[in-house]
């Protein structure tokens, strides 16, 4: 089953790079092999974490941000779990 991931795409995010983040989700699930299903939705108004992203975990949506495209390969480690050790993990949203 595919990891649903959510980048969102309104004109806040995109200011900060979220455009360029999805593209970097996106690249790093393929040299993975990793299934994903990429959502962009809208931001919750939290503008200083933009670009928020959330993964969808048994768990429920975990929130990391602000991601930079740098980030993401470090996201794809931590099996976008919530870790309090991991710098941009805020827990589920």
């Amino acid at each position: 089953m595919p990891v649903r991931v959510f980048v969102p795409r309104d004109a806040a995010a995109l200011s900060v790079g979220a455009g360029k983040v999805a593209e970097a989700v996106l690249s790093a699930a393929e040299r993975r092999g990793v299934e994903i299903t990429l959502i962009r939705n809208g931001s919750r108004g939290l503008f200083w974490l933009e670009p928020l992203v959330e993964v969808e975990t048994p768990e429920g949506r975990v929130a990391f941000g602000p991601v930079t495209p740098g980030d993401v390969d470090l996201l794809f480690d931590s099996a976008f779990r919530p870790r309090t050790e991991h710098s941009l993990c805020r827990g589920l949203t």
